[in-house]
């Protein structure tokens, strides 16, 4: 996605490095920098965001991730000084807005579909945008319908055919096919209406390649599955990665397998950038967490755990700071992880 080092074996993370395009947390430092858009909406974009509240299609406003006792107690413990909410965990505005060497790409994986991994993507994206100063974008590279932009609440004209298609030259042109949240995250959706057409790499990478020069991180959200060009393709230029599956004995058991489909198939160093992430699907746990991670434990790499949230499980359009307190701090330290990890890569 940075000039030269699109999702591409020969040009990604793994592959020889191409030019890269300085991104700093600071852009007055680096007069080659584009500079970030105001936070209001640029007149540029012309394609409308709905309200980030988490309202389902019928009106309804989804539920809190935590119930009415439970954040009373937060804010009676905050006002006798206590830990808070876990929301602004220390140092994670110093992780997540480290000046980069170009634009990061982490990829958000499952070997299947219904892991989560659509809603995990759009909350690490919208935590990783809240503490940086430049732009950051979340990309839909589900090659089927996907869901990031229905998580994320947004919806436009605008998607990664499209941009295959235009071949914008400035940033000017570029944000007319974006879509963005009204936190300021932007998005692109693999398509736009009820139908989608298989997605190529090669559309992929024209559509997105161009994103790099723009913005200092892209979380791209992958369909299920890891064994197809589309899917080669963006892990081979991802420079970390982030490996979703349910919090159950069988979703343990195919977190093995897609791992080990890792190991086989060539990205075994991107092993080394992964975070695996374990998803709870309902109120009380499905399995030994403990036991499911020592299962995984031969990897050497960290599994973290997101637990159960009533407001993520309600779907639709989450808000963020509706998110309980355990379940938005596990994703914070997943964000954290996942980017530092990502600047170890060229």
């Amino acid at each position: 996605m940075a000039a030269g080092s699109g999702p591409q074996g020969t040009s990604g993370a793994d592959g020889p490095a191409g030019r890269p395009s300085p991104v700093r947390s600071a852009p007055e430092t680096a007069p080659d920098f584009v500079p970030p858009l105001p936070r209001a909406a640029p007149q540029a974009d012309r394609h409308a965001a709905v309200p980030f509240g988490g309202a389902d299609v019928s009106g309804r406003r989804a539920p809190h991730g935590d119930g009415a006792a439970r954040r009373i107690g937060r804010t009676v413990r905050r006002v006798v000084g206590a830990a808070g909410d876990g929301r602004a965990p220390e140092g994670v505005a110093a992780r997540l807005g480290a000046p980069v060497p170009s634009c990061r790409r982490i990829a958000v994986t499952s070997i299947r579909g219904g892991a989560g991994k659509s809603t995990v993507a759009a909350l690490v994206a919208e935590i990783v945008r809240r503490h940086r100063d430049d732009r950051v974008v979340a990309i839909d590279a589900d090659p089927g319908l996907g869901s990031l932009p229905v998580r994320l609440g947004v919806e436009g004209r605008g998607s990664v055919r499209h941009l295959a298609a235009a071949r914008p030259g400035s940033w000017r042109e570029l944000a007319t096919h974006l879509a963005r949240t009204p936190g300021g995250l932007f998005v692109v959706p693999t398509s736009h209406g009820s139908v989608a057409d298989e997605l190529e790499h090669e559309t992929f990478q024209r559509g997105a390649g161009r994103l790099g020069e723009f913005f200092s991180a892209a979380i791209v959200d992958c369909g299920g599955g890891l064994d197809t060009e589309l899917h080669r393709g963006i892990i081979a230029g991802a420079h970390a990665q982030v490996f979703v599956a349910p919090a159950t004995v069988d979703g343990a058991l195919s977190a093995r397998a897609g791992l080990q489909w890792f190991g086989d198939n060539g990205f075994g160093r991107l092993l080394s950038r992964t975070v695996v992430v374990l998803v709870a699907h309902t109120p009380k746990p499905d399995a030994d967490l403990e036991r499911v991670r020592e299962s995984l434990a031969p990897f050497g790499l960290p599994v973290a755990h997101v637990p159960f949230d009533r407001h993520l499980a309600a779907g639709g359009a989450m808000n963020p700071d509706r998110v309980g307190a355990a379940a938005f701090g596990a994703v914070t330290d997943i964000a954290c992880d996942v980017f530092t990890r990502s600047l170890d890569a060229a």
